[in-house]
């Protein structure tokens, strides 16, 4: 992958930020302080919206308990 790489936040959600990374269908979420590092680091690019709280393409994956089967 050429550097930097690009990412873009795509929504917030408690204290966790979802980021789009290229190649990914999901976002990756990440808390404030991981956030930072990828502001900083010169191999990342993070492009914000003005308000990530609610931005439309933002999928939260949540936790499913997994499903019993009987064989």
């Amino acid at each position: 992958m050429e550097t930097p790489i690009e990412l873009e936040l795509v929504g917030k959600k408690g204290d966790m930020y979802a980021l789009k990374y290229p190649g990914l269908q999901v976002p990756i979420h990440v808390n404030y302080e991981l956030l930072q590092k990828f502001r900083n680091s010169t191999e990342y690019v993070v492009r914000e919206y003005k308000n990530p709280d609610h931005h439309p393409e933002e999928h939260h994956i949540t936790s499913v308990p997994p499903q019993r089967f009987r064989a």
